[in-house]
């Protein structure tokens, strides 16, 4: 190489760390040569040392001046003639045979000599992947402005990626960028439609960016129109996603739920369900026969069991409110048409009451068309009866349970369809900005848990990505809304899918703007990591703590990163890059832009 690329020789070797004195006439912002503009060396750029057939690559931590101690100098000199100007270097790995290997593989010598690295030479340390025709373009080095920072498609997508940053620090153009990359890039090949992505979208800001094939749902929970999730009836079959709906307690209502689910499973696989139906009635009303108190007690929940199951119910809520219970032994008593109608015997009872109900209510055209929630709900109601007949629970302990489900019910409905063959949509986006609060946590667990599990169980070569913006929505460690069992298995949820998902083509990626919110279990296993803009002390002591790819030069630069430009580091990089993101077109960003007050004041 030619002597005008020396810029310096190295004055001490201290391990990794390096010191570099500077030529005095190497000490301008800009170097001409042959007509053509170079920069010179500065803080985050790189400087080149041979030694033997290698050249030992190292990176510009820090710089300064120092006197010049030369005894021969004359007295009066000029001052740059007396200050020597000295930059601190890390060492990051060696350039041989035109290719980038990191790590302290050589170290050089005192006076070795110091260049400034070529275009091309440069772009070799920045070619995180060997084929760039499996790249995407993340966007521009900041150090190398004219240079673009290209990322394996596969060290990045097949990894867990996390995307943090301040609001307006340009978080969420990073996401869209990536994947819209992503989509892009490889959509047409023919295997593509193998893996699938589904994005939770806290405040739909998504529900234009990406491919225009996407599927959007859009969830309300305050409204009957909103888009329903397609989801198995396996759904209505975990225990536990029932218990944190309806905030199960551990000892009493929870094995409750999982009594009445095993209820419903039997329910599934009757074939002439209306006449098993009707026999469970039937037995449920001798039942009472030897308690009338009982039957009277529960007169408004045998009502509410009725209603579920059939369109009209008057005729046997007349029949049920005209029975009275009388005698010193109690026994059923009513009037029909001015005769008295008398139930001293178990037949007289099923006879004269629990046959004309029966009667009353199955009627071809009065049996409401059979649906999972109707029987899951009919399961769960039908054995709360059957239990307090029993004696096998106490009404005080699992009649809230009934009273949350009858709220909470409503609201699952709105958001999820019972389907037995789901559709598969290649990239789903679920907006909840329409879903209230006490939702917000619920539905994303569901959705990826039930993805999870099914991808788990059909995994074949397959992949599965779950996107979630404003993670710590859903992933934060300190909300004091929920019980502590219910955080629990949210997060433990969530710590599986990223602690065991890659075993199973399953990877997450989480962008947020609190990261000290989020699991540190979660921060410390993801691979990939883009770091915008953080003021919160507690959340750069986070990424401090976790991102074990990441060096004190760029932590100390987390603070002060302008918008769009964010940090990159992990198993994708060969160390830590300050990237300037590119933005997206206006159709394809996300809607997450700041207002502009001014000219909506002006419009």
């Amino acid at each position: 190489m030619t002597d005008f690329y020396k810029i310096g020789q190295v004055i001490e070797v201290r391990g990794q760390k390096l010191r570099i004195r500077v030529f005095e006439n190497k000490n301008s912002n800009i170097l001409i040569y042959n007509g053509q503009i170079i920069k010179n060396v500065s803080v985050g750029g790189f400087v080149k040392i041979p030694k033997g057939f290698s050249n030992i690559i190292a990176r510009i931590e820090g710089e300064y001046i120092q006197e010049n101690c030369d005894k021969n100098a004359v007295r009066f000199s000029k001052e740059s003639e007396t200050i020597d100007r000295i930059i601190e270097v890390s060492i990051m790995g060696v350039l041989n045979d035109r290719r980038f290997q990191r790590g302290l593989i050589d170290i050089p010598l005192v006076f070795s000599d110091a260049y400034i690295l070529t275009d091309q030479e440069v772009r070799k340390i920045f070619e995180f992947s060997s084929d760039m025709s499996t790249s995407i373009c993340v966007g521009a080095i900041n150090d190398y402005k004219e240079e673009k920072l290209y990322v394996s498609a596969n060290s990045l997508f097949a990894s867990h990626i996390g995307i943090f940053g301040n609001t307006g620090s340009g978080k969420s153009n990073t996401l869209a960028k990536i994947y819209t990359e992503c989509f892009q890039r490889f959509k047409e090949l023919p295997n593509f439609a193998k893996s699938r992505f589904l994005l939770i979208d806290f405040n739909g800001e998504y529900t234009t960016a990406f491919d225009d094939t996407k599927r959007v749902y859009r969830l309300s929970t305050r409204v009957d129109n909103g888009d329903q999730i397609p989801i198995h009836r396996t759904f209505l079959e975990d225990v536990d996603l029932w218990a944190i709906i309806c905030e199960a307690t551990e000892k009493t209502q929870k094995p409750f739920l999982g009594k009445s689910i095993d209820l419903y499973k039997k329910l599934r696989e009757i074939e002439s369900l209306s006449q098993y139906i009707r026999g469970m009635l039937n037995n449920l009303f001798l039942r009472f026969f030897d308690n009338p108190p009982m039957f009277l007690k529960q007169l408004t929940n045998i009502k509410l069991l009725l209603e579920v199951l059939f369109v009209d119910t008057s005729s046997a809520v007349a029949l049920l409110n005209s029975i009275q219970i009388r005698g010193q032994e109690p026994c059923f008593f009513r009037v029909d048409n001015g005769v008295n109608c008398w139930g001293n015997t178990v037949d007289e009872y099923k006879n004269l009451f629990v046959t004309p109900i029966l009667d009353s209510l199955f009627t071809d055209a009065n049996c409401k068309p059979i649906d999972e929630y109707l029987v899951f709900e009919f399961a769960l109601r039908f054995k709360f009866l059957e239990s307090l007949c029993s004696q096998f629970v106490n009404e005080e302990h699992i009649a809230p349970l009934l009273s949350r489900f009858d709220n909470r019910s409503k609201r699952v409905k709105r958001l999820f369809r019972i389907c037995d063959n789901p559709p598969l949509d290649w990239l789903a986006i679920y907006s909840l900005v329409d879903v209230n609060v006490e939702f917000k946590k619920i539905v994303p667990l569901i959705i990826c848990k039930y993805f999870y599990e099914k991808q788990r169980q059909d995994f074949q070569g397959h992949s599965l990505h779950i996107i979630i913006d404003e993670a710590h929505n859903v992933l934060s460690t300190a909300s004091e809304r929920e019980s502590q069992t219910w955080k629990d298995y949210r997060l433990e949820t969530f710590e599986e899918i990223i602690k065991e998902g890659r075993k199973f083509g399953t990877f997450l990626t989480i962008s947020s703007q609190r990261p000290s919110d989020i699991s540190e279990t979660i921060i410390s296993q993801l691979h990939n990591y883009f770091i915008h803009r953080l003021v919160n002390n507690e959340d750069i002591r986070a990424i401090g703590k976790a991102v074990a790819f990441i060096d004190n030069t760029s932590y100390e630069m987390i603070s002060v990163l302008p918008q769009g430009a964010c940090i990159f580091t992990g198993v994708a990089s060969n160390f830590p890059v300050l990237v300037q993101v590119d933005l997206l077109p206006k159709n394809k960003q996300p809607q997450s832009t700041t207002v502009n007050l001014v000219q909506m004041w002006k419009e």
